[in-house]
């Protein structure tokens, strides 16, 4: 029982006998009993009365505050839907291929949604289930060495002007069984930078954003070839590339910042393209790739290694599509509670609602039911009729008879409950005896209680393919529950009350205590390191620019904005505002609409300007 019905009985009880003393004082003709003549009352009766009076009216005001939170839940499933979710855990996984005969010289691909499975966690729990987010292509490749080569080691090539030039990373790859580089048919490869502390985020902005050109060298006859520094490209910005779901109406920016802030390592991919031309002048099984610097950081020299470098390496989440078992209509009920599995009901977490399928008691007729809080209303089934339902959001009550050998965390998570209304949001007058729900689920905290070992048995998989084993890099991460409903009605006014142009004001100060504002909507500001992050966030400056726009076609040029974000780099010790820069720079072309642009500079107070990203063109559609 909460303690605000308490406080709200000892008011209702105070006003009661309070105020019905001033009311009869001022019309003693009409309402002379209602003064009791002192705090208590001497007839026991009468005062049971009162404490029974002041007991329901307390009930009716906790139903009125309930009202609110609800109104801005629905609210928020229009305009922020993903707010109302909880956050699945995340890792990175590397998958391992059979080296020995298993994978061939065209190599395998693992879709994007790819599942795998851990062990089960122990004490009668499930297993749980992951999927990835990036498209594997895995090749008979491996990375047998990379070092950090200072200036004086970096080899000279005929052709390439290297006065920018201040050192370079080599990375040798080499074939398995035997296999020669002009077999491959790749046309480009993924590295993940994997290790620890700041390691990884370092390699990150050296590759990125200061990276002159690559140059790929074949040892057997020291034959080089140059490309350009346009064939590293970033992974994980994509839509294609999502760990969480996209809908209609998630702003794809928003996206970005909940994964940053959920798996910062997510980003710490790169991608060398255009390797197919190469490669096939490669009759040989043992290659060297050199990513040419124009800084020079000496304190990496035997420090990088071949584990940094890693390939077949991608993104997972915890997160999988679920019939979720029959809820059993009943006619008087206004909710109904939607559980997963009901023989292992706290193994599960509703993240999402699919769909929703009434069925009659012949089991052939049936009713769809749509969301009523979306963007548009339509028919449903084939009555004509309108058929809605609505959810509700509330922390988890874990049964007190809850059996002991169950191996429970500090995690709580939510209870999902639907309600049936028609067009007008009243209950919907249904002769359906069952309700099936397809939906987007997650193993609630399972991902807290899994031992990784780095074995072959740390996870399974049901795709055919030539895999030996998967191994977890980084996480899982630990799940985060959906808002509560104390929140729902703060946030939602956050969100709103920020905009476009609230970001990018000519006020230094107070765009960049925006943009702040905006980052605490998607971080743990319970985590000291995440809170410090965002107020290393010191200033945002714009200014109107023209320039050319990367568009097809003929020649275009366009207005835009420049910004220039600055960064307090104390706050990044053991991170990187490089790489929350390179989300920012991402997030604010989102941010921007159509027919304009953004460029978007970094620079911190230690270091000055570090980097300066190219022009791009703003995605919103505004209407």
């Amino acid at each position: 029982m909460t303690p605000r019905l308490l406080d709200y009985y000892e008011k209702e009880l105070r006003f009661i006998r309070e105020m019905g003393f001033e009311f009869a004082k001022r019309y003693p003709k009409i309402a002379a009993n209602l003064d009791l003549g002192s705090t208590e009352c001497s007839d026991p009766y009468v005062e049971r009365l009162l404490e029974g009076f002041a007991f329901l009216t307390a009930r009716i005001q906790l139903k009125m505050d309930a009202e609110f939170p609800r109104f801005t839940q629905h609210l928020l499933e229009i305009v922020y839907p993903h707010y109302l979710a909880p956050l699945p855990s995340m890792m990175i996984v590397q998958i391992n291929p059979d080296y020995k005969g298993g994978i061939t010289e065209t190599g395998f691909v693992l879709k994007r949604g790819t599942k795998f499975f851990s062990r089960a966690a122990g004490g009668g729990r499930s297993r749980c289930e992951f999927q990835i987010a990036h498209e594997v292509n895995v090749w008979p490749v491996q990375v047998k060495e990379a070092v950090y080569l200072p200036l004086g080691q970096v080899p000279v090539h005929p052709g390439l002007n290297t006065k920018k030039t201040k050192s370079g990373f080599r990375i040798k790859l080499q074939t398995a069984a035997n296999y020669r580089f002009n077999q491959l048919a790749t046309d480009h490869l993924t590295f993940y930078l994997h290790g620890t502390g700041s390691l990884p985020v370092q390699l990150y902005e050296l590759i990125m954003g200061h990276g002159l050109s690559v140059v790929i060298r074949n040892p057997s006859n020291q034959q080089s070839y140059v490309l350009d520094r346009s064939m590293l490209q970033s992974v994980g910005y994509s839509q294609e590339e999502s760990l969480l779901p996209d809908t209609a109406q998630t702003f794809q920016g928003y996206r970005l910042l909940q994964e940053y802030f959920a798996l910062p390592e997510r980003f710490l991919f790169f991608q060398l393209n255009q390797l197919n031309a190469v490669f096939q002048q490669c009759d040989t099984d043992e290659i060297e790739i050199l990513i040419l610097l124009d800084v020079s950081q000496d304190k990496l020299e035997h420090v990088v290694h071949a584990e940094n470098f890693r390939l077949n390496c991608t993104p997972a989440i915890n997160l999988f599509e679920k019939h979720a078992d029959r809820i059993h209509l009943k006619q008087h009920n206004a909710e109904h509670h939607l559980v997963v599995d009901k023989t292992k009901s706290n193994d599960f977490e509703v993240f999402s609602i699919l769909e929703v399928i009434g069925f009659g008691s012949d089991m052939q007729s049936e009713q769809t039911f749509r969301p009523f809080y979306s963007s548009s209303h339509e028919h449903s089934g084939n009555t004509g009729t309108f058929a809605y339902y609505t959810i509700r959001r509330q922390p988890t009550l874990f049964p007190v008879n809850t059996s002991s050998n169950i191996l429970k965390t500090e995690y709580v998570g939510s209870e999902v409950y639907l309600s049936l209304v028609d067009s007008s949001e009243m209950p919907f007058d249904t002769e359906m005896k069952q309700l099936g729900v397809r939906a987007l689920c997650t193993n609630r905290d399972l991902p807290k209680l899994l031992l990784l070992d780095g074995n072959k048995s740390d996870f399974s998989w049901e795709v055919s393919a030539p895999i030996d084993h998967i191994v977890c890099l980084v996480g899982p991460t630990d799940p985060k529950p959906s808002a509560t409903e104390s929140s729902y009605m703060w946030r939602l006014i956050n969100h709103l009350s920020l905009n476009y142009l609230s970001l990018v004001n000519n006020d230094q100060q107070q765009g960049a205590k925006a943009l702040r504002d905006m980052l605490a909507l998607y971080a743990d500001y319970s985590e000291h390191a995440i809170a410090k992050q965002i107020e290393g966030l010191q200033s945002i400056q714009c200014r109107p620019i023209t320039c050319r726009v990367p568009l097809k076609g003929p020649i275009t040029f366009g207005r835009g904005l420049e910004i220039t974000v600055t960064f307090d780099e104390a706050a990044f010790a053991g991170g990187s505002s490089f790489l929350m820069g390179a989300v920012l720079d991402r997030f604010l072309c989102k941010y921007a609409s159509m027919n304009s642009f953004t460029q978007v500079r970094i620079s911190t107070k230690e270091r000055g300007e570090i980097m300066q990203w190219p022009v791009r063109s703003g995605t919103r559609i505004l209407l």
